[in-house]
């Protein structure tokens, strides 16, 4: 009976001390949950404000998937129409610009250097939304002077507007600095590169003297000129918050 009594008490004091000396384990679960495989995120930048969704790839968070959205609408930092001074005596012009665009984001980040926060990315967008300027008279009565010794009147001016248009499928390819997945609870990255969008089209309607003056030939010469515009450049700010 003493022995048996030995044994027990022995067995207990070492399984005790061998439970104190183990170093503690989070179960499988959990220790998922703490790693953090996703992120959200809001930016803003040349495209505008949106918002992102990361997720890791692989355990080591070197390859992250992203896919977000980014709005824009130039009236809310330009306030139409912008008046422009012709010079030379001439009358002024009104040009009103409208930009809006919704663009929707999936990309890969790829970090070449596990301890750097520098990463490559490449993916595919699909942008909606195309780019008009509207020019008309400033003085919509009276006369419109060309230049000092050239006027008509200011109604047969007419209207100009401006529509450009390029792919909505956009090809992206970029560099930045910052994870898709923080280290640590909030993060910050900074992203730059361009999205090829082909080259701009251009439609012009217009009437009055505007459509005397400027042809459909003077149209195709202006596409022509700018059929290497094919990039729209990127650059944005992220704040991030781990999952």
């Amino acid at each position: 009976m003493k022995k048996l009594f030995y044994f027990l008490l022995t067995f207990g004091i070492t399984t005790h001390v061998i439970a104190q000396s183990s170093p503690s384990q989070t179960p499988p679960i959990l220790a998922e949950h703490v790693y953090g495989k996703n992120a959200i995120g809001i930016q803003f930048g040349t495209m505008g404000f949106g918002a992102e969704f990361a997720q890791a790839l692989k355990r080591d968070n070197s390859v992250n998937l992203r896919v977000g959205f980014n709005y824009l609408d130039v009236s809310m930092f330009v306030t139409p129409p912008i008046t422009v001074s012709l010079g030379d005596g001439a009358s002024d012009l009104d040009i009103s610009p409208k930009v809006k665009s919704l663009q929707i984001d999936a990309l890969i980040d790829f970090h070449p250097f596990k301890r750097k926060s520098f990463k490559l990315v490449g993916g595919l967008a699909y942008g909606t939304g195309d780019s008009e300027v509207m020019a008309e008279p400033t003085v919509k009565t009276g006369k419109f002077k060309f230049a000092s010794d050239f006027e008509i009147d200011a109604q047969d001016f007419g209207k100009a507007n401006l529509k450009v248009t390029g792919n909505k499928i956009r090809p992206y390819l970029g560099i930045g600095f910052g994870r898709a997945i923080p280290k640590s609870r909030v993060g910050f990255g900074f992203e730059m590169g361009a999205y090829y969008s082909g080259s701009p089209k251009l439609a012009l309607d217009r009437s009055g003297v505007v459509e005397t003056l400027i042809t459909d030939a003077n149209i195709l010469s202006i596409q022509n000129n700018v059929k290497n515009y094919a990039f729209i450049p990127k650059l944005s700010f992220t704040v991030r918050i781990k999952l």
